[in-house]
């Protein structure tokens, strides 16, 4: 009960030093922003790493992808597009 307590409370997302930092539970690291190629908003991730329930997919490096779920989907995409304007963005309904 209490890990899940620590996932739900505790996940947390933040844009530093051209970074992406994502902390879940027990799960935390970083995304140099420059290497973030895509983001896949209104898709569910089924398999992989997922620190979140619903989000955000970042494409990044040549095959890692992760799932997150920032509390405004449109303002961490904003934040991410200001360093590396050239993430592709693909909408998903």
């Amino acid at each position: 009960m209490g890990l899940l307590l620590r996932v739900f409370y505790g996940t947390l997302y933040k844009v530093e030093d051209g970074k992406l930092m994502y902390k879940s539970g027990f799960l935390w690291s970083e995304i140099n922003i420059s290497n973030i190629r895509q983001l896949v908003i209104g898709e569910t991730m089924w398999v992989g790493l997922r620190p979140a329930s619903k989000g955000i997919i970042v494409k990044y490096n040549r095959y890692d992808e992760i799932y997150i779920a920032p509390e405004n989907n449109l303002e961490l995409v904003e934040d991410l597009k200001t360093i590396n304007p050239s993430i592709e963005i693909i909408y998903k309904d």
